[in-house]
């Protein structure tokens, strides 16, 4: 392993220009020449978020095309409502909740591990505008009767497939950068045993992106391949674009994209509490293990239509709903040795909140997986005629949920317990990235709204799930139940217009707190992991002219004597 004392690539690029401790070079140029990993993990949160904002707004107007009000029509046709929703998907994922991730492990994993910074710069940023520069032709494409529907224009569907390609190649590359950076910047005596919590989930994430998502890239070149041929054969059929790639965004791989959430919550609760994480090994095997069995791309319908009916579906979904009570478990007992109630605060609001949606997002999961079960039950009781009818009485409801709403319900409640998880993160870490400490009031706020949001989004799917309402546009999909339907509709509305108002406001906040400056303490939280060593905001290499010294457990601030933190910065 490298020790942090040898300065990382991104210091020897500037040492010569810049003094150890100098600020980040500022200015239009400064933003878009840098390498520094925390301007360009800031750039990553804020593009992430406003990109956010759009793709809200995109499913703002599917939920109201989908109230069926009276004299509103929105979009022309069924192919423009279907393009909306493969966009709304597509940009929930990629254009949202995985370069938010990205941003917020960009600026603060180097800083929690030791380093001095990434480990291939001028890679993390090619990463970030290679995103960026796809991201805007992705939603050009779609603006020209691109996309993944019938009915699209042939060139415009292809500049939509190389644009998803590219922003899907970009978000590995960066987090290439990240996991290079975690096995090669790690100080002495910082094994993979004693990385901090955010920092494990991060990685155990990255690995399953890195495995899973180039079968993404396989399937969209396949479908590029078809269509530039004088017609498409199967892959680039018009009907048949959406549901090559519509694994990504069901369960098992959909929680891979929540498994941060893990690691955030994991790291504000012991401060919280004041006292260190019990049973460490239990807390990373079980962030490993959700890792392991949110690996979904063996698990395509496309090519597999019986894939949501094979025994490792269902054991992936019974898998999620006990890590996550386990986890629930851990944390239990780091508050019963902690032996008080932990401080609050906003940034300890926030993460509840995301525990609370993730923990209903997996209790969603388990429902889905037990309607894959439904056929072997049905074979265990094929000889017993009189277990039979009882039996397909019972599992009915939940068979029937496969290809409903509760599928599109799970996703939107697995991206706001990702989007509530990383603006925890930002409100906890918010000396580090934006110099200045998040409010409280506004962290209960957050806390509040948005969990309501991303639970409305979720109830009203699972609900019209159940009512047998489809998943996927369809020309009578508005006949299905159709009044309760529409007030689930008129839920998901609002449910969107709430996480719409603060996904908006939260990137208001960061851009005017930078622009006001560095005003907070080093620490103010009393935190126990390296980034708390460096002054708030961390100077060009993160810790100056200070030294990091040899780790020696999972939480070295509180293992350094007073004075050593007091002079590393810390409160």
């Amino acid at each position: 392993m490298t020790a942090t004392e040898t300065h990382a690539a991104a210091a020897d690029e500037h040492a010569s220009a810049s003094p150890a401790g100098s600020p980040t070079p500022q200015g239009l140029a400064g933003i878009l020449s840098s390498s520094d990993h925390k301007t360009l993990g800031r750039m990553w949160i804020l593009a992430s978020l406003l990109l956010g904002g759009f793709v809200l707004v995109c499913g703002l107007l599917l939920h109201i095309e989908r109230a069926n009000l009276p004299g509103l029509e929105v979009f022309a046709g069924i192919e423009s409502f279907r393009q909306f929703f493969t966009l709304y998907r597509v940009g929930l994922v990629f254009l949202f909740v995985m370069p938010l991730w990205i941003g917020l492990a960009t600026h603060v994993v180097p800083l929690q591990i030791g380093a001095r910074g990434v480990a291939f710069p001028r890679a993390a940023a090619a990463a970030f505008w290679g995103w960026l520069t796809g991201a805007g032709i992705l939603i050009a494409s779609w603006a020209i009767d691109g996309g993944l529907a019938a009915g699209g224009e042939q060139r415009a569907v292809e500049l939509s497939l190389l644009s998803f390609a590219m922003v899907v190649l970009s978000l590995l590359g960066a987090t290439a950068v990240l996991l290079t950076t975690m096995c090669t910047q790690r100080p002495a005596g910082m094994s993979l045993e004693r990385m901090p919590l955010f920092s494990w989930s991060v990685f155990v994430a990255g690995a399953v992106w890195l495995l899973s998502l180039p079968v993404l890239v396989a399937n969209l070149v396949v479908m590029w391949i078809d269509l530039r041929g004088p017609s498409a054969v199967r892959f680039g059929a018009g009907q048949n674009l959406y549901e090559q790639v519509s694994w990504v965004f069901d369960q098992p791989q959909v929680f891979v994209f929540a498994i941060p959430v893990i690691g955030v919550v994991g790291e504000i609760l012991p401060v919280a509490f004041g006292t260190p994480q019990r049973r460490w090994g239990v807390m990373l095997s079980l962030i490993g293990l959700a890792g392991v069995f949110s690996f979904g791309a063996d698990l395509q319908r496309f090519f597999s239509p019986m894939a949501q009916s094979t025994p490792l579906y269902v054991v992936s979904g019974v898998v999620v709903i006990l890590v996550v009570v386990a986890l629930l478990g851990g944390w239990a007992d780091l508050g019963r040795s902690a032996g008080r109630f932990p401080r609050p605060s906003g940034h300890l609001a926030v993460a509840m909140s995301a525990l609370g949606v993730l923990v209903f997002a997996a209790i969603v999961g388990f429902i889905r997986v037990l309607g894959g079960a439904v056929g072997f039950l049905r074979s265990f009781a094929r000889h017993n005629e009189s277990w039979q009818g009882d039996l397909d009485r019972a599992l009915a409801p939940l068979d029937d949920l496969r290809g409903t709403m509760a599928g599109a319900g799970l996703l939107d409640l697995v991206a706001m317990a990702a989007v509530l998880g990383a603006v925890a993160g930002m409100f906890y870490w918010s000396p580090k990235i934006f110099g200045r400490r998040a409010s409280h009031a506004a962290g209960f706020g957050v806390a509040a709204i948005l969990g309501a949001a991303g639970l409305l989004m979720g109830l009203m799917g699972l609900v019209a799930g159940f009512l047998g309402q489809p998943e996927r546009p369809s020309a009578n999909f508005a006949t299905a139940g159709a009044e309760v339907a529409a007030i689930l509709a008129v839920i998901g509305v609002i449910g969107v217009l709430l996480a719409l108002a603060i996904v908006l406001i939260v990137a208001l906040r960061g851009a005017s707190s930078l622009a006001r400056g560095a005003s907070t303490v080093p620490d103010p939280w009393g935190g126990h992991t390296l980034e708390w060593f460096a002054a708030s905001p961390p100077p060009l290499d993160n810790f100056g002219d200070e030294p990091v010294a040899p780790v020696r457990s999972a939480h070295p601030l509180w293992d350094a004597p007073a004075p050593s933190r007091s002079e590393g910065g810390a409160s």
